[in-house]
């Protein structure tokens, strides 16, 4: 029977099944080689370490492989951790996919309400060139079943789609408060700026693909843009490099991998949509995963040099000794009247001329 990590407890022996996410040979100080290991299935991951016969198990299994493991549940420094005494790669048979990688159950209604949002862009050759992708069922079938990334975000079948509409979605409000952007590049912009990782990931083994490592998604799906862009006669030249540029320049810095920085408002508007809903995705995952048995900390996350608190408190424990005076004084000037608005104010955005250089 199938053990879930989210329900391991400390000082159990295991005899199960996980994905292998991570297997690095390691020395101890006294030069002993050993394993860290990453290991997941559906409802979380855990690491663990072997200890003995470690250069003998890391031929086992590579890394994306679902393998046999033999355990007992463990604690260090306050986290649960496997001491492995056995893994091998699993034989097919012996397992449920489903049981290893986190579904979105709802990914064809979620691609659904996508085509719905694209159906409403103006542009008549961006809305043609919209319907092309749409119309693209091996594209569409691999995009609804891709991941959002192999670790950090959405990192599990419909992660793609999810995100993407995520990313549409919050993208398409800040349009409300931006009316200067071009709402039909930005809308498109985001349901293409991770077309690539149709391509570049492999959601059964979590792992990249060849063309992946060698190309990356935001030269894979610069060029599925291309393609699709060839296929409708005399589209405008200048139309297709800014929607290039969203794909090119989405992941916002030369750090990042990003071939050019975003240099037009579109690219910056999904470049920071695209880092809120990847970051905010990601640490409400971990939120999830560990805070469900009362932890009040995360596991350390390598990735972000930090732990994230895990409580969801009452605010009770926060609350301010501020002036009660001054709170009614708030209530009665402004919050009261503030409810009693037909509709909220929007900023005036009169054009007027800016020296960003004056100082002034």
């Amino acid at each position: 029977m199938k053990k879930f990590i989210s329900d391991l407890q400390v000082n159990t022996s295991i005899d199960s099944y996980f994905v292998l996410v991570k297997k690095n040979l390691k020395l101890t100080k006294y030069d002993k080689p050993y394993l860290e290991l990453t290991l997941a299935d559906k409802t979380g991951r855990i690491e663990g370490r072997l200890w003995e016969d470690a250069i003998k198990f890391n031929e086992k299994a590579e890394t994306g492989d679902i393998v046999l493991v033999k355990a007992v549940v463990d604690k260090y420094r306050d986290d649960k951790q496997l001491k492995v005494d056995y893994f091998e790669k699993a034989d097919e048979r012996a397992y449920s996919y489903e049981d290893m990688v986190r579904t979105v159950e709802n990914r064809e209604s979620i691609l659904s309400d996508i085509a719905t949002r694209l159906a409403l862009i103006k542009n008549k050759w961006i809305n043609e060139l919209a319907r092309e992708f749409l119309d693209d069922k091996i594209l569409m079938k691999k995009f609804i079943d891709g991941i959002g990334a192999k670790m950090w975000h959405n990192a599990y079948i419909g992660g793609l789609v999810e995100h993407t509409h995520e990313v549409m979605r919050i993208a398409d409000a800040i349009c409300d408060i931006y009316p200067e952007a071009d709402r039909d590049i930005v809308i498109f912009g985001a349901f293409t700026h991770d077309i690539g990782k149709v391509d570049e990931l492999d959601p059964k083994g979590m792992e990249y693909t060849t063309e992946g490592s060698l190309l990356g998604h935001i030269s894979i799906g610069h060029n599925i843009l291309r393609d699709k862009m060839k296929e409708i006669k005399n589209f405008p030249r200048e139309l297709e490099i800014r929607l290039e540029h969203v794909i090119l320049s989405h992941h916002g810095e030369y750090e990042q991998q990003a071939p050019v920085l975003p240099k037009t408002l579109e690219a910056t508007i999904v470049y920071h949509t695209d880092e809120l809903v990847s970051q905010t995705n990601a640490v409400r995952e971990i939120k999830l995963l560990e805070g469900a048995d009362g932890k009040v900390w995360s596991n350390y996350v390598s990735i972000k040099n930090r732990k994230y608190y895990l409580k969801d408190g009452s605010g009770e424990e926060w609350a301010c000794s501020g002036s009660e005076k001054a709170s009614t004084a708030l209530d009665n000037e402004i919050i009261k009247p503030a409810l009693k608005a037909k509709e909220s104010v929007k900023p005036s955005r009169e054009k007027t001329k800016m020296d960003l250089f004056s100082g002034e």
